[in-house]
Protein backbone atom coordinates (compact mmCIF):
# COMPACT_ATOMS: atom_id res chain seq x y z
CA UNK A 1 0.00 0.00 0.00
CA UNK A 2 2.71 2.47 0.96
CA UNK A 3 4.82 1.54 -2.06
CA UNK A 4 1.84 2.09 -4.39
CA UNK A 5 1.13 5.46 -2.81
CA UNK A 6 4.76 6.54 -3.23
CA UNK A 7 4.70 5.57 -6.91
CA UNK A 8 1.56 7.64 -7.53
CA UNK A 9 3.00 10.63 -5.65
CA UNK A 10 6.21 10.30 -7.65
CA UNK A 11 4.30 10.11 -10.93
CA UNK A 12 2.49 13.35 -10.13
CA UNK A 13 5.72 15.07 -9.15
CA UNK A 14 7.44 13.85 -12.32
CA UNK A 15 4.68 15.15 -14.60
CA UNK A 16 3.84 18.40 -12.81
CA UNK A 17 7.32 19.45 -11.63
CA UNK A 18 10.22 17.61 -13.27
CA UNK A 19 8.88 17.40 -16.82
CA UNK A 20 7.63 20.98 -16.66
CA UNK A 21 10.99 22.29 -15.55
CA UNK A 22 12.87 20.38 -18.25
CA UNK A 23 10.46 21.46 -20.99
CA UNK A 24 11.01 25.12 -20.05
CA UNK A 25 14.78 24.92 -20.40
CA UNK A 26 16.13 26.88 -23.33
CA UNK A 27 17.34 24.57 -26.09
CA UNK A 28 16.22 21.44 -24.30
CA UNK A 29 16.53 18.34 -26.49
CA UNK A 30 14.45 16.16 -24.16
CA UNK A 31 10.72 16.09 -24.90
CA UNK A 32 9.27 14.41 -21.83
CA UNK A 33 5.76 14.65 -23.26
CA UNK A 34 6.49 11.32 -24.94
CA UNK A 35 7.02 9.81 -21.48
CA UNK A 36 3.62 10.85 -20.14
CA UNK A 37 1.68 7.79 -21.40
CA UNK A 38 4.15 5.42 -19.74
CA UNK A 39 3.98 7.44 -16.52
CA UNK A 40 0.20 7.21 -16.58
CA UNK A 41 0.33 3.43 -17.10
CA UNK A 42 2.73 3.06 -14.17
CA UNK A 43 0.48 5.19 -11.94
CA UNK A 44 -2.58 3.19 -13.00
CA UNK A 45 -1.00 -0.10 -11.96
CA UNK A 46 0.02 1.45 -8.66
CA UNK A 47 -3.57 2.68 -8.21
CA UNK A 48 -4.92 -0.87 -8.64
CA UNK A 49 -2.48 -2.18 -6.04
CA UNK A 50 -3.41 0.69 -3.73
CA UNK A 51 -7.15 -0.01 -4.01
CA UNK A 52 -6.70 -3.71 -3.26
CA UNK A 53 -4.38 -2.95 -0.32
CA UNK A 54 -6.83 -0.42 1.12
CA UNK A 55 -9.62 -3.01 1.04
CA UNK A 56 -7.38 -5.67 2.59
CA UNK A 57 -6.36 -3.25 5.33
CA UNK A 58 -9.99 -2.53 6.22
CA UNK A 59 -10.86 -6.23 6.37
CA UNK A 60 -7.80 -7.01 8.51
CA UNK A 61 -8.61 -4.20 10.93
CA UNK A 62 -12.28 -5.23 11.14
CA UNK A 63 -11.26 -8.85 11.76
CA UNK A 64 -8.88 -7.74 14.50
CA UNK A 65 -11.56 -5.65 16.18
CA UNK A 66 -13.90 -8.65 16.00
CA UNK A 67 -11.20 -10.75 17.71
CA UNK A 68 -11.11 -13.22 14.85
CA UNK A 69 -14.79 -14.11 15.20
CA UNK A 70 -16.51 -11.56 12.97
CA UNK A 71 -15.89 -8.54 10.74
CA UNK A 72 -16.74 -5.37 12.66
CA UNK A 73 -16.87 -2.97 9.71
CA UNK A 74 -19.77 -0.57 10.25
CA UNK A 75 -18.90 0.43 13.85
CA UNK A 76 -15.23 0.68 12.87
CA UNK A 77 -15.95 3.12 10.04
CA UNK A 78 -18.69 5.06 11.81
CA UNK A 79 -17.33 5.54 15.33
CA UNK A 80 -13.53 5.40 15.30
CA UNK A 81 -10.89 7.84 14.22
CA UNK A 82 -9.15 5.00 12.39
CA UNK A 83 -12.34 4.38 10.42
CA UNK A 84 -12.70 8.05 9.53
CA UNK A 85 -9.10 8.09 8.40
CA UNK A 86 -9.67 5.00 6.27
CA UNK A 87 -12.71 6.63 4.67
CA UNK A 88 -10.56 9.66 3.82
CA UNK A 89 -8.06 7.31 2.20
CA UNK A 90 -10.83 5.60 0.25
CA UNK A 91 -12.00 9.01 -0.99
CA UNK A 92 -8.45 9.91 -2.00
CA UNK A 93 -8.11 6.58 -3.83
CA UNK A 94 -11.34 7.23 -5.73
CA UNK A 95 -10.09 10.70 -6.76
CA UNK A 96 -6.83 9.17 -7.97
CA UNK A 97 -8.63 6.40 -9.87
CA UNK A 98 -11.09 8.77 -11.57
CA UNK A 99 -8.30 11.16 -12.58
CA UNK A 100 -6.06 8.45 -14.01
CA UNK A 101 -8.83 6.58 -15.80
CA UNK A 102 -10.97 9.43 -17.17
CA UNK A 103 -8.47 12.29 -17.30
CA UNK A 104 -6.80 11.10 -20.54
CA UNK A 105 -3.42 12.26 -19.21
CA UNK A 106 -4.34 15.95 -19.23
CA UNK A 107 -2.46 18.27 -16.90
CA UNK A 108 -5.64 19.12 -14.99
CA UNK A 109 -6.18 15.40 -14.36
CA UNK A 110 -2.69 15.09 -12.92
CA UNK A 111 -3.44 18.02 -10.60
CA UNK A 112 -6.56 16.20 -9.43
CA UNK A 113 -4.44 13.08 -8.89
CA UNK A 114 -2.06 15.15 -6.76
CA UNK A 115 -4.99 16.32 -4.64
CA UNK A 116 -6.00 12.69 -4.18
CA UNK A 117 -2.48 11.81 -3.00
CA UNK A 118 -2.61 14.57 -0.38
CA UNK A 119 -5.91 13.20 0.94
CA UNK A 120 -4.39 9.71 0.92
CA UNK A 121 -1.31 10.86 2.83
CA UNK A 122 -3.59 12.53 5.38
CA UNK A 123 -5.46 9.25 5.82
CA UNK A 124 -2.19 7.43 6.55
CA UNK A 125 -1.54 9.98 9.28
CA UNK A 126 -5.03 9.59 10.76
CA UNK A 127 -4.67 5.80 10.91
CA UNK A 128 -1.13 5.85 12.30
CA UNK A 129 0.68 6.94 15.45
CA UNK A 130 0.42 10.70 14.84
CA UNK A 131 -3.03 10.85 16.46
CA UNK A 132 -1.65 9.53 19.76
CA UNK A 133 0.92 12.35 20.09
CA UNK A 134 0.54 15.20 22.57
CA UNK A 135 -0.47 17.63 19.79
CA UNK A 136 -2.30 15.39 17.32
CA UNK A 137 -3.29 18.07 14.80
CA UNK A 138 0.29 19.28 14.43
CA UNK A 139 1.77 15.81 14.18
CA UNK A 140 -0.87 14.60 11.73
CA UNK A 141 0.04 17.49 9.44
CA UNK A 142 3.77 16.78 9.81
CA UNK A 143 3.22 13.07 9.16
CA UNK A 144 1.23 13.92 6.02
CA UNK A 145 4.09 16.10 4.80
CA UNK A 146 6.50 13.25 5.63
CA UNK A 147 4.58 10.83 3.38
CA UNK A 148 4.44 13.33 0.52
CA UNK A 149 8.17 14.00 0.83
CA UNK A 150 8.92 10.26 0.75
CA UNK A 151 6.92 9.94 -2.45
CA UNK A 152 8.63 13.00 -3.87
CA UNK A 153 12.03 11.40 -3.30
CA UNK A 154 11.68 7.65 -3.87
CA UNK A 155 8.55 7.67 -6.02
CA UNK A 156 9.90 10.30 -8.39
CA UNK A 157 13.26 8.51 -8.53
CA UNK A 158 11.46 5.37 -9.72
CA UNK A 159 9.67 7.30 -12.50
CA UNK A 160 12.88 9.08 -13.51
CA UNK A 161 14.77 5.78 -13.71
CA UNK A 162 12.03 3.70 -15.33
CA UNK A 163 10.47 6.28 -17.66
CA UNK A 164 12.59 9.43 -17.88
CA UNK A 165 15.94 7.81 -18.59
CA UNK A 166 14.31 5.49 -21.11
CA UNK A 167 13.20 8.62 -23.00
CA UNK A 168 16.78 9.86 -22.86
CA UNK A 169 18.09 6.61 -24.33
CA UNK A 170 15.63 6.96 -27.21
CA UNK A 171 17.42 10.14 -28.34
CA UNK A 172 20.32 10.20 -30.82
CA UNK A 173 23.62 9.32 -29.18
CA UNK A 174 25.09 12.83 -29.34
CA UNK A 175 22.07 14.27 -27.43
CA UNK A 176 21.80 11.73 -24.64
CA UNK A 177 24.44 13.13 -22.29
CA UNK A 178 23.02 16.66 -22.32
CA UNK A 179 19.43 15.41 -22.00
CA UNK A 180 20.32 13.14 -19.07
CA UNK A 181 22.05 16.04 -17.35
CA UNK A 182 18.94 18.22 -17.79
CA UNK A 183 16.69 15.52 -16.35
CA UNK A 184 18.88 14.70 -13.35
CA UNK A 185 19.53 18.38 -12.57
CA UNK A 186 15.78 18.99 -12.44
CA UNK A 187 15.24 15.93 -10.24
CA UNK A 188 18.19 16.54 -7.91
CA UNK A 189 16.96 19.92 -6.69
CA UNK A 190 13.53 18.49 -5.93
CA UNK A 191 14.96 15.33 -4.33
CA UNK A 192 17.20 17.34 -1.99
CA UNK A 193 14.19 19.36 -0.85
CA UNK A 194 12.20 16.17 -0.22
CA UNK A 195 15.08 14.47 1.61
CA UNK A 196 15.57 17.50 3.86
CA UNK A 197 11.86 17.56 4.63
CA UNK A 198 11.98 13.85 5.49
CA UNK A 199 14.81 14.41 7.96
CA UNK A 200 13.05 17.28 9.74
CA UNK A 201 9.58 15.71 9.93
CA UNK A 202 11.00 12.31 10.85
CA UNK A 203 13.04 13.82 13.69
CA UNK A 204 10.02 15.68 15.05
CA UNK A 205 7.87 12.52 14.87
CA UNK A 206 10.51 10.49 16.71
CA UNK A 207 10.82 13.20 19.35
CA UNK A 208 7.04 13.16 19.89
CA UNK A 209 6.89 9.41 20.59
CA UNK A 210 10.17 8.59 22.34
CA UNK A 211 10.42 9.89 25.94
CA UNK A 212 14.23 9.77 25.92
CA UNK A 213 17.19 8.92 23.73
CA UNK A 214 17.75 5.50 25.41
CA UNK A 215 14.20 4.59 24.35
CA UNK A 216 15.65 4.32 20.84
CA UNK A 217 17.20 0.99 21.79
CA UNK A 218 15.25 0.10 24.95
CA UNK A 219 11.75 -0.11 23.41
CA UNK A 220 10.31 -2.12 20.53
CA UNK A 221 9.19 1.05 18.78
CA UNK A 222 12.60 2.66 19.25
CA UNK A 223 14.44 -0.35 17.83
CA UNK A 224 12.10 -0.46 14.82
CA UNK A 225 12.69 3.25 14.27
CA UNK A 226 16.46 2.81 14.62
CA UNK A 227 16.50 0.08 11.97
CA UNK A 228 14.55 2.36 9.65
CA UNK A 229 16.99 5.23 10.28
CA UNK A 230 19.97 3.02 9.46
CA UNK A 231 18.47 1.94 6.13
CA UNK A 232 17.46 5.52 5.31
CA UNK A 233 21.06 6.55 5.92
CA UNK A 234 22.18 3.87 3.45
CA UNK A 235 19.70 5.21 0.89
CA UNK A 236 20.99 8.73 1.45
CA UNK A 237 24.57 7.56 0.89
CA UNK A 238 23.66 6.04 -2.46
CA UNK A 239 21.78 9.22 -3.37
CA UNK A 240 24.78 11.31 -2.40
CA UNK A 241 26.98 9.09 -4.59
CA UNK A 242 24.63 9.66 -7.53
CA UNK A 243 24.64 13.40 -6.91
CA UNK A 244 28.34 13.96 -6.30
CA UNK A 245 29.98 11.27 -8.46
CA UNK A 246 27.67 10.22 -11.28
CA UNK A 247 25.78 13.44 -11.93
CA UNK A 248 28.90 15.47 -12.95
CA UNK A 249 29.77 12.71 -15.47
CA UNK A 250 26.43 12.76 -17.27
CA UNK A 251 27.77 14.92 -20.08
CA UNK A 252 29.12 11.59 -21.32
CA UNK A 253 26.24 9.32 -22.33
CA UNK A 254 28.30 6.30 -21.25
CA UNK A 255 27.49 7.25 -17.64
CA UNK A 256 23.74 6.74 -18.14
CA UNK A 257 23.77 2.91 -17.66
CA UNK A 258 25.81 3.41 -14.49
CA UNK A 259 23.24 5.93 -13.25
CA UNK A 260 20.41 3.48 -13.89
CA UNK A 261 22.20 0.75 -11.94
CA UNK A 262 22.90 3.10 -9.05
CA UNK A 263 19.28 4.28 -9.07
CA UNK A 264 18.17 0.63 -8.95
CA UNK A 265 20.30 0.10 -5.84
CA UNK A 266 18.84 3.23 -4.23
CA UNK A 267 15.30 2.08 -5.02
CA UNK A 268 15.97 -1.42 -3.64
CA UNK A 269 17.15 0.05 -0.35
CA UNK A 270 14.17 2.43 -0.49
CA UNK A 271 11.86 -0.59 -0.72
CA UNK A 272 13.43 -1.87 2.49
CA UNK A 273 12.62 1.52 4.06
CA UNK A 274 8.98 1.11 3.05
CA UNK A 275 8.85 -2.39 4.59
CA UNK A 276 10.42 -1.12 7.82
CA UNK A 277 7.93 1.75 7.84
CA UNK A 278 5.06 -0.74 7.68
CA UNK A 279 6.59 -2.61 10.64
CA UNK A 280 6.99 0.67 12.52
CA UNK A 281 3.34 1.57 11.92
CA UNK A 282 2.36 -1.78 13.42
CA UNK A 283 4.46 -1.19 16.56
CA UNK A 284 2.96 0.80 19.43
CA UNK A 285 5.13 3.74 20.54
CA UNK A 286 6.06 4.03 24.23
CA UNK A 287 3.75 7.01 24.80
CA UNK A 288 0.77 5.04 23.50
CA UNK A 289 1.63 2.04 25.66
CA UNK A 290 2.01 4.19 28.78
CA UNK A 291 -1.29 5.98 28.26
CA UNK A 292 -3.30 2.90 27.25
CA UNK A 293 -6.12 2.24 29.74
CA UNK A 294 -7.19 -1.23 30.73
CA UNK A 295 -9.84 -2.71 28.46
CA UNK A 296 -12.25 -5.59 28.71
CA UNK A 297 -12.15 -8.40 26.23
CA UNK A 298 -15.25 -7.23 24.33
CA UNK A 299 -15.11 -3.44 24.17
CA UNK A 300 -17.46 -1.93 21.62
CA UNK A 301 -15.65 0.50 19.26
CA UNK A 302 -18.07 3.33 19.91
CA UNK A 303 -17.11 3.39 23.58
CA UNK A 304 -13.40 4.09 23.14
CA UNK A 305 -12.45 4.72 19.53
CA UNK A 306 -9.09 6.27 20.31
CA UNK A 307 -8.09 3.38 22.54
CA UNK A 308 -8.91 0.90 19.81
CA UNK A 309 -6.92 2.99 17.37
CA UNK A 310 -3.87 2.92 19.63
CA UNK A 311 -4.05 -0.83 20.07
CA UNK A 312 -4.47 -1.76 16.42
CA UNK A 313 -2.43 0.85 14.55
Amino acid sequence: MYSAALVIIGSCAFVLLIATRVSHLSGSSLALSSAMPDTRVLARWAMIVLALAMLARLLAQAWMIGEGESLVIQPLLATTLWGWGWLAGAAGTLIIAASLVFGHGRRAAWRATAVGTIVLALSFSLTGHATSASKPVLYVMLDCIHVMAAGGWLGTLLVVAAVGLRSVLALPGEQRGHAASELINAFSTFALLCASTLVVTGFVAAWSHLPSVPALWQTSYGRALFRKLVVIAMTALVGAYNWRVIKPRLSDSAAIPLLRKSAAVELTIGLAVVILTAILVGTSPPDAEDSMPAMGSRVVPVVAPLTILQITS
